[in-house]
């Protein structure tokens, strides 16, 4: 494959999607996470590939995991922004050329555009039944956290709203979907003690519940999910499109 042949995953989601069913079911669990420049990710590929073989075919893949070769490969984000492409390079082992960790050892944390830039957001960990879920990190968890509950002190119902229906839109995986229920048991035992009680004795429907009737009822599952952008679909399918797009 060709660095312009890149297939370009659907969305975020499809991401954490691609690299959950690599390091957890494929043996990649190697990683490093990097930002590359927008103008240079053709050459940026090209050299990976160069070095690591990052975009052979299946087949080849195969063969090489036969013949006992590392295998790697490179994870685009679904876009750039701010001039930079967030990526994370994959592999079955260590990578002498490159700072490579290992997930049960140092976890790897996922990116996404906040503040005006490329942070950390959303970390790979091992469940206590050992399958491998996403969770938020946990200094953006106590960000939300904290201003959920900020909100609900004040009893600012609409900031409330407005803050819980952007969780909503998060990428529900296990961990992150457990997490955002402890906000909202949180928010709800706060807000019911303050706020939600009338003079009767009886309980009134809270002015928030119609944002977190929103969030899916279950964890978000990558078995089966659509990782690519389609044909049809209104963005571009490969690497090479984009670039195309962008130019024109």
């Amino acid at each position: 494959m060709r660095p312009e042949d890149y297939p370009l995953y659907r969305s975020q989601s499809a991401v954490l999607a691609a690299i959950l069913r690599l390091a957890s079911r494929d043996g990649y669990v190697w990683h490093h996470v990097q930002t590359a420049p927008e103008e240079r990710i053709l050459a940026v590929m090209a050299k990976l590939h160069d070095r690591y073989r990052v975009l052979m075919d299946p087949q080849a893949r195969h063969l090489r995991r036969e013949a006992g070769l590392p295998l790697a490969q490179v994870i685009l984000g679904p876009e750039p922004k701010g001039g930079r492409w967030p990526l994370v390079l994959l592999s079955d082992r260590d990578l002498e050329d490159e700072p490579m960790r290992r997930v049960d050892q140092t976890p790897l944390r996922w990116v996404a555009w906040r503040g005006e830039a490329w942070r950390p957001t959303y970390e790979l960990y091992r469940e206590e039944g050992g399958r491998w879920t996403w969770r938020l990190v946990p200094e953006f968890y106590r960000e939300l956290l904290e201003e959920a509950l900020h909100h609900a002190h004040r009893g600012d119902w609409p900031r409330l709203v407005g803050h819980l229906k952007g969780l909503g839109h998060l990428p529900m995986y296990r961990g992150i979907w457990a997490q955002l229920q402890e906000i909202r048991r949180r928010v709800q035992a706060l807000w019911g003690d303050r706020h939600l009680r009338d003079p009767g004795g009886q309980w009134k429907a809270p002015p928030w519940r119609k944002a977190v009737e929103e969030w899916p009822t279950r964890p978000l599952s990558p078995i089966g999910m659509r990782l690519f952008v389609e044909e049809g679909e209104d963005r571009p399918r490969t690497l090479g499109e984009w670039l195309e797009r962008r130019r024109g």
